[in-house]
């Protein structure tokens, strides 16, 4: 954790609630193990109700599981569904679902 701290500051100027809503959203519901992902910490950065948790659950409606949280987190939301074949409408309804949550506190 010193580490995290030391490495990465700005993530500690978001809420601790987001931090931890972000890591069991994606080791529990996407199964994800995060020691072994190549972008954590740094995909805490993003916002979970507006980039997180969108784009993961329309990968996950269509069915892909292995995605690459890379290629899915760090593009705009034009390249994103480019790449992974999806329309921009569905992934605006996705996001519109979840209420927008300011992550500081």
């Amino acid at each position: 954790m010193r580490n995290l701290v030391r490495r990465h500051p700005d993530m500690f100027l978001k809420s601790f609630a987001s931090m931890q809503a972000k890591i069991k959203y994606l080791s529990r519901n996407m199964n994800r193990q995060l020691q072994k992902e190549k972008a954590f910490p740094l995909l805490l950065h993003y916002n979970f109700t507006k980039h997180i948790w969108p784009r993961c659950e329309v990968l996950r409606d269509f069915g892909m599981k292995n995605f690459d949280l890379i290629d899915t987190l760090t593009t705009t939301d034009e390249e994103f569904c480019k790449k992974f074949d999806i329309a921009p409408q569905l992934l605006k309804q996705k996001a519109a679902k979840k209420a927008f949550i300011e992550e500081k506190d």
